[in-house]
């Protein structure tokens, strides 16, 4: 998969080097089911139309820069993990537009002149409730307006469960109360965050992008990944860690490395301190493991 990043204004070299595609849209913290949706029903298209398969997102979260509203500082998805996921889901072309002050003010037919049709875009897909373009004033009906017939649009419906719609306000809701165990329901798999870890046998330091967004203060039953090796442990959250960095004690198996590239899983809250091993370890047990 290739990257391009993309600052104000859009160079023409950019544009020249373009390729026809058919382009995903949004800013996919969490790349959740309602992500994948998009992504799956833009592939569809691709394939059918023997073009590549992009996504565009924008980094920061447009929250930084547009002043109303909660700002955004911390991502389900680093930019790293989120490139992982888009080319294990068959992406080609991941376009990343730094968003600034400059490209919050470009009006909506601009934006879809320079940054679509700029592209080489044939047909874009995103959710019902993508805006773009100054003060969100495009939406996906204005964007049919905007494409002037150059390129089809696609618009993909809400998609929800258990009574809510699937969305990042969701997920973020969910860590903020250490419900660890339900993002799979909404993101199709566990919540993991990308870090180095050093290990010393039972005990491991993982550092990791401050940018991630952790669930709240407590203590968790989580899985390290580390070469093929998947090992229990808990982890606690503290306001007193230091940024990008956090401890996990294993239960039984041992880790040494340092600098090691591993994923680190949340599976569970563990309420009761005193039973928080017993608590992980029952449900180790539970699973077969």
């Amino acid at each position: 998969m290739k990257q391009i990043f993309i600052d104000f204004p859009i160079k023409q070299e950019i544009k020249d080097k373009s390729e026809t595609c058919v382009m995903a849209m949004g800013f996919f913290d969490g790349v959740h089911l309602g992500h994948r949706e998009i992504i799956k029903e833009a592939r569809q298209i691709a394939a059918r139309k023997k073009l590549k398969l992009a996504v565009m997102t924008f980094f920061p979260h447009p929250s930084s820069v547009i002043p109303k509203g909660t700002k955004v500082t911390h991502y389900l998805t680093t930019l790293e993990t989120k490139a992982r996921i888009f080319e294990n889901l068959g992406v080609d072309l991941m376009y990343v537009v730094e968003f600034n002050k400059q490209v919050a003010a470009i009006p909506h037919d601009q934006f879809v002149n320079d940054y679509l049709c700029g592209l080489g875009v044939k047909h874009a897909i995103a959710g019902f409730d993508y805006k773009y373009g100054h003060r969100g004033k495009g939406d996906m009906e204005q964007l049919k307006i905007d494409s002037k017939g150059r390129f089809e649009v696609t618009t993909v419906s809400k998609l929800s469960k258990n009574e809510q719609k699937i969305g990042s306000t969701l997920l973020r809701g969910l860590l903020t109360e250490g419900k660890v165990e339900q993002m799979s329901e909404y993101l199709g798999r566990n919540y993991q965050i990308y870090g180095c870890m050093d290990g010393q046998g039972k005990s491991v330091h993982i550092k990791y992008n401050d940018e991630c967004f952790l669930p709240c203060s407590g203590t968790y039953e989580v899985t390290v990944y580390f070469q093929g090796i998947k090992a229990k442990g808990m982890c606690e959250v503290h306001s007193a860690n230091p940024p990008g960095e956090l401890h996990v004690q294993l239960f039984r198996e041992f880790l040494i490395g340092y600098g090691e590239a591993v994923v680190l899983e949340w599976n569970n809250f563990i309420a009761d301190f005193t039973a928080k091993e017993f608590h992980a370890q029952t449900n180790i047990m539970e699973a077969g493991l």
